[in-house]
């Protein structure tokens, strides 16, 4: 969904830019319009679908909304202060881009669908690095003068970026928008089965993280656990996606880190021991996402998973 309406986004961009769209569109343009000013919000939800690996809810939209509601009031407002309305709509644009340029960057290592991994830099740099400019151009013309000879030809680019971005994503893997099942999902499909050289790096990094408890070291990166089981990277990868089934990193090592929270907090002979240390122990950094991770996982709070597990064990 976010994908369509980024596209339809950046059509309606192209048709804003061209001279004359409200004679020629005549009711229409209203729509057009609307869908042109909340395109950078619409990209930002899609770059989170694609990347993210979480349920899409109405919340993703709030960004896009906000940005109508300015553009709303920079068509409205007096002309004295209409420069300064639309120069804070482009400032919101050009955070939520900034936003999504740290989240390829700070998401990339952890990938682990390979073929997400190859397209989404390419793609997904050159729409931002275009929005951006956009952003400084229009900002400019509040301020400097106009660049509408430019308009019309950086618009068409956008909205060939758009289309070529939605085919892609579409086209090289149909699951790659797929957010994570829940865990209360009826009869979870096994995992394909390991054999041959896979099965015996599974089997150690089962031991590493079983009996060494390697999740619980800080910084731990793919790449560095690829050392320790020394096989190559990418190989590594392709194990714990299509083997093991976690769709990035993080993902599996949130996975190792609530089971052994979960056994402290169901020990009785821990049943002193603060909630933030546990979370500590298990590799956590902080209190905050384990406990998001907790309650996403088990539908309980950690002190709450605690006393249930304890009044089960009396």
């Amino acid at each position: 969904m976010s994908g369509i309406l980024f596209c339809l986004a950046a059509a309606g961009h192209t048709l804003t830019q061209w001279p004359g769209p409200e004679s020629l569109l005549g009711i229409a343009a209203i729509p057009v319009w609307v869908l042109s000013v909340m395109g950078a919000g619409f990209f930002w939800a899609f770059a989170r679908d694609l990347f993210e690996d979480t349920p899409t809810d109405w919340r993703r939209f709030t960004p896009a909304a906000a940005l109508l509601v300015v553009g709303i009031a920079g068509r409205t407002a007096p002309e004295a202060v209409t420069p300064g309305i639309w120069l804070v709509h482009n400032l919101i644009g050009a955070a939520l881009v900034l936003h999504i340029l740290a989240l390829i960057w700070t998401g990339w290592r952890g990938d682990l669908i390979e073929k997400r991994r190859r397209i989404r830099v390419a793609v997904l740099f050159a729409g931002a690095a275009y929005a951006l400019v956009v952003t400084l151009v229009q900002t400019g013309e509040l301020f400097v003068g106009s660049a509408e000879a430019l308009s019309p030809l950086a618009a068409s680019v956008l909205m060939a970026m758009g289309l070529v971005s939605v085919w892609a994503f579409g086209r090289v893997d149909p699951q790659l928008f797929a957010a994570p099942a829940p865990s209360s999902a009826p009869e979870p499909q096994a995992p394909p089965p390991i054999e041959g050289a896979d099965a015996v790096v599974a089997a150690e990094l089962e031991r590493l993280m079983h009996v060494e408890r390697l999740y619980r070291e800080e910084g731990l990166t793919i790449a560095s656990l690829a050392l320790r089981l020394r096989v190559p990277e990418h190989r590594l990868r392709q194990l714990i996606n299509q083997k093991l089934g976690h769709r990035n990193f993080s993902a599996f090592l949130t996975q190792w880190r609530l089971g052994d929270a979960k056994a402290a907090l169901g020990d009785a002979t821990q049943r002193d021991v603060p909630v933030s240390t546990i979370a500590l122990d298990a590799g956590f950094a902080s209190l905050g996402p384990f406990n998001r991770a907790f309650k996403a996982d088990t539908g309980l709070t950690p002190s709450d998973f605690r006393a249930r597990a304890l009044s089960a064990r009396t």
